[in-house]
């Protein structure tokens, strides 16, 4: 099903005990994890998060009693096909328990993924990114509603522009708010976007194997890290469609692929930046922005602006291989 139909559904009573989530927008998965896991509102949470996936551990939770709760929720979050076999037993564990629920985040933007489809019968949405300005700032509402923030329309389009239409870095800002009544002044007053030409510059610095701490300092005094890891993500995820494009159809279609024919010089910079990486390099390069980005969002403990200097180091490490 579609984001709308996962609407619908969440209106009704009877959701399933078993759901997949998965597509080509993080965004909306993490925003509909939350919805979904508010309608099961069980009593005991077993987290897997990536590496953290044992079937063992994940079986034995949903399998085993408790003496302390009745219904049992077990949330994986991936972006490694789990096997086949693996997924049948614990989806039916939960049709066999209907105080057992399990929800599956699959976070590869690339893939669609039939085999899991199948598993999960009926039982799964598939995320797109948003067709217009109107479909971001719905989503945008949805987050800052979740946030219990009260918000004007004016605000949420400055928001959603200040951030070039990315839904990750935007919804990323309202966490400043929570709680709050705002408008588009504070939105002005309170939020920050990467300069473009500063990050441009940066990028450069890193894809050329230049030293590059001096900027990274300069643009952590304005921006979280968080939100520069997604702009890092977004950034060379792009270059990796481009170099997957071209090499499936042989040449390069910046306007099937970006939706914009840029300037002649900017186009070929962009294929220069795409065919400089291995495709086993842009592998390394996603891995290791997803393991930085779980860690800062789940780690309280961490030093995080050492933290990302460490992971931008080994990002250099892995352009120089």
């Amino acid at each position: 099903m579609y984001r709308k139909d996962l609407q619908i559904l969440l209106s009704k009573n009877n959701f399933p005990n078993f759901f997949f989530l998965y597509g080509a927008d993080n965004f909306q998965s993490e925003l509909y994890a939350n919805f979904i896991k508010q309608k099961y509102n069980c009593d005991e949470n077993l987290k897997l998060f990536f590496e953290e996936y044992n079937f063992t551990r994940a079986s034995d939770f949903l399998s085993g009693g408790s003496l302390f709760s009745e219904k049992k929720l077990l949330e994986i979050k991936t972006n490694k096909k789990i096997p086949t076999k693996e997924l049948k037993i614990l989806v039916e564990l939960c049709k066999n328990n209907q105080d057992n629920f399990l929800l599956l985040e699959f976070y590869d933007e690339i893939s669609k993924q039939s085999d899991i489809e199948k598993i999960f019968e009926n039982n799964f949405a598939r995320f797109f990114k948003p067709n217009n300005t109107k479909e971001g700032i719905e989503l945008l509402a949805m987050k800052a509603k979740e946030l219990n923030i009260e918000i004007t329309q004016n605000a949420l389009y400055t928001l959603f522009s200040t951030f070039d239409e990315n839904l990750y870095l935007a919804a990323s800002e309202l966490n400043k708010f929570i709680g709050l009544k705002i408008n588009e002044k504070d939105i002005e007053q309170y939020c920050y976007s990467l300069n473009s030409g500063n990050f441009e510059s940066f990028f450069e610095k890193i894809i050329k194997r230049i030293n590059f701490q001096n900027e990274l300092e300069r643009i952590l005094e304005n921006y979280n890290e968080i939100a520069l890891l997604n702009y890092l993500s977004a950034t060379f995820y792009r270059l990796f469609k481009i170099a997957i494009y071209a090499k499936i159809n042989g040449k390069i279609d910046f306007k099937e692929l970006l939706g914009y024919t840029p300037p002649p010089i900017i186009g070929q910079n962009l294929s220069q930046q795409a065919f400089s990486l291995k495709i086993e390099q842009y592998k390394e390069i996603f891995n290791l922005l997803l393991k930085s980005e779980y860690e800062l969002k789940t780690n309280s403990k961490l030093v995080k602006k050492e933290f990302l200097i460490s992971s931008l180091l080994e990002l250099a490490r892995i352009l120089k291989t």
